[in-house]
């Protein structure tokens, strides 16, 4: 829960810069508010603010959530008029672009390190600001063919065939060396038989002789 402390100061900034008014769609009394920005935010809004990432916009409840100073210090410096004012100066912003895109720009980077800057009780400076490369590194990873159609690189890939050529291999010299135990079985028992033959006759033989014997 917010503190007595914490209500009191977002209070004050209620009737300023708009701030009365949802900075999306318009709606009254927002009871929300995008600390990086620092602008206020409805219900329905905030939800779509979420969804972009903290990295992006980070949300907080004007009475629900637990604030640090550090944010307070962003909303101060913040506001609705404020943020529509310098967004709508940058070429690469449009208020009418969808939540997930306008926020992405380099626009809303500048403003987000603008808030941070003046929070921290520094002068920012246009001119020496410096816009991450991190939005141009995501939009290159997700729009990346390979990423996208969930394909291996080409060594997993031969690295898979060499797998499976050299699974086949051992199956058939398995395969081999059971057909050569087999004919070394067959060939085994030609050879008892031919021992039981001659067997048969040295058994016959021997009658005879018991009997000339005789």
């Amino acid at each position: 829960m917010a503190s007595p402390r914490t209500r009191r100061l977002l209070g004050e900034l209620k009737p300023k810069d708009s701030n009365n008014l949802c900075f999306e769609c318009g709606a009254r009394n927002p009871q929300w508010v995008s600390v990086s920005l620092g602008i206020f935010i409805c219900l329905e809004c905030s939800g779509k603010h979420r969804g972009v990432g903290v990295h992006l916009s980070f949300v907080r409840s004007v009475t629900m959530d637990k604030w640090k100073d550090s944010e307070l210090a962003k909303m101060k410096v913040g506001g609705n008029d404020k943020a529509r004012k310098f967004l709508d100066s940058q070429s690469d912003y449009n208020h009418s672009m969808p939540i997930a895109q306008k926020y992405n720009t380099r626009a809303a980077e500048l403003y987000r390190d603008k808030i941070k800057t003046e929070s921290e009780g520094r002068v920012w400076d246009a001119s020496k600001a410096r816009v991450s490369a991190s939005l141009q590194r995501g939009k290159e990873n997700r729009s990346s063919p390979a990423l996208l159609q969930g394909n291996r690189s080409p060594s997993m890939q031969q690295g898979g065939r060499v797998a499976n050529a050299g699974s086949s291999g051992n199956v058939n010299n398995h395969y081999g060396n059971s057909s050569s135990n087999y004919g070394n079985s067959s060939s085994n028992y030609r050879n008892s038989s031919s021992n039981y033959r001659n067997s048969s006759s040295n058994y016959r033989n021997s009658s005879s002789n018991y009997r000339n014997s005789s």
